[in-house]
Formats: structure tokens, sequence, C-alpha cells
């Protein structure tokens, strides 16, 4: 089926806990298998990523998946600016995106994340576990303390670059507990965003015992293990019961490129693991 014979994707905006969500649904080709439910990167990862993310999306929807794309309260084309966002308000609004799309396709959804959205989207799973079953992550964020530093090693870097007074990541900190807001890669963030980052972190989820996990993460070369640190924790997950199905794939990291470019392996991997002909993903018992 080409491109053009999809159903039009539906824009509009959903009443959020603070403000209006936009949201881009992108229906089933034929009779709906179910729905996903997708939760973006942060910052400006969001932006390089969403040309990959709606071709996934088209190729899902293809397969019979109504998908619904959204970009949280502060980001995107959404109300509200990222400085006066928070990490509990992000979680009501996609339980609320979740409840929209759950009375369309007649079930709850899968959860699907990327980067940071990978981590928003269990953490959902770890809170309403008896609602969602199954988690679709893309490159996942595991601890968000260690997502944060290095996203705030942003700005002190570009302060050095600029010959500017020097700053730590740690005085960054402190300065957003103060309630300051302070702007990085050019998004100015708030410190209830921000701490409630730094206390998020999959191994600390119990919620997730026995929900369906698929993990897809890039590796440099063919063939090459995924790292120690995904690894004792997809061990720490399969421990509580979950059945993590787990996925290498290769090619540009496309959440870190100023130049947009292209993931077909992710994209064909993917595609192939809801279409039911994935042979390479390796299942974790």
């Amino acid at each position: 089926m080409s491109t053009s014979s999809l159903p039009l994707p539906e824009p509009f905006f959903l009443a959020g806990t603070a403000g209006r969500v936009f949201c881009l649904h992108l229906p089933a080709v034929g009779a709906c298998k179910g729905g996903l439910l997708y939760l973006p990167p942060f910052a400006e990862e969001m932006n390089r990523c969403r040309a990959t993310v709606a071709a996934q999306a088209r190729a899902l929807s293809r397969l019979g998946y109504a998908c619904l794309l959204v970009d949280p309260l502060g980001t995107g084309d959404s109300d509200g600016d990222l400085a006066d966002a928070d990490w509990a308000t992000w979680r009501a609004d996609a339980l609320a995106a979740a409840d929209w799309l759950t009375e369309r396709c007649g079930a709850p959804p899968i959860l699907w994340g990327l980067r940071l959205g990978a981590l928003l989207a269990a953490d959902l799973a770890n809170h309403a576990p008896d609602r969602f079953r199954r988690l679709l992550l893309w490159q996942p964020v595991a601890d968000g303390r260690l997502f944060l530093t290095q996203y705030l090693r942003l700005r002190v870097a570009s302060l050095m670059d600029r010959g500017l007074p020097a700053e730590t990541t740690d005085g960054i900190r402190a300065a957003l507990q103060a309630g300051e807001s302070v702007e990085v890669a050019g998004y100015r963030l708030g410190g209830r965003l921000c701490a409630d980052i730094d206390t998020v972190k999959i191994a600390d989820m119990a919620g997730l015992s026995g929900h369906d996990i698929d993990w897809f993460e890039l590796v440099a070369e063919t063939g090459q293990p995924m790292t120690p640190a995904s690894r004792k924790l997809i061990d720490k997950l399969t421990a509580q019961g979950c059945a993590v199905t787990t996925r290498a794939f290769t090619g540009p990291p496309v959440w870190q490129l100023h130049k947009r470019d292209e993931l077909p392996e992710l994209l064909a991997a993917t595609t192939a693991r809801f279409a039911g002909t994935d042979t390479t993903s390796r299942e974790t018992t």
C-alpha cells in the first residue's frame, strides 16, 4: 500500500492537566489490531526524531495498528513552556491520551517511547500496571539522573566554548533547586521537571513485573552486544517476571544529529516484530 493511500493523519488537541496537548492520530488500515501511544525524547532530540517516528507510525498503521503521537505539555505544538512542565503532568497527560486511544481501539495501547520518552512510558506502566502490559522501548533512557547530568553538560561545554564563567552540573542543579530557570542548548529548564527526572529509574520500577517489553538498542556494529548496563537491567527485569525481547540495531544516532538521517534497520526490525515475521530478536527468559 502506498503512502498516498493511507488514511490521513488526524491532528487535534487533547485537554490536558494544565493545558492543551497536541496529538497526531494515525488510524489503522483495515481492522484495528491495537494501538500504540508514542512518547517522544527530550528537547531537541524530539525534533530530530520526528521523521523517523512518523515513518514507523505509517508502517504500523499499514499493519493495522493505530498510532497516537503526543507532544508533552511545554513541548512541540502543545501549550505551555518547558520551564513550567513537570513529570507528573506529563504522566497524567499520557494517561489521558491512552484513554483516548483505548476508546477507539477497544483495548489499552502499547506504550512506545524513544529515549526519555521510553523512561516516561515505563514509568506510566509502573504506575498503572493493570492498564498497560506491553512496552516498545527505542534506545531507552534507563536512569533519569544520569541522562540529566549528560544533558546539563551541554551547558557546561557551551560556556567553556564561549569563554564564559565555568559552571558544573551540581551548580546548575543547585540553581534549579533554588527556583531559577536555566537555559541548556536553547531550551529553558525549570527546577520541578529536572528534580523529577533525577528520581526516575527503570531499575526501581517494581510495577513492571510481568510486562512484555520490546527493547531496541543501537550498537556500533552488527553482531555487537548491548552495553553491560543494559544487559544488567534487562536481567533484572527478567527476574521480575518481565518477558523482554531485545534487538540490537545499527545506524546513525538520529537523536544526536543536526542533519536529518534515517534508521532503516530499526524501522524494518520494529515493523517485522509487529508483523510477526521477526526472526532476529532475542527473547530473555
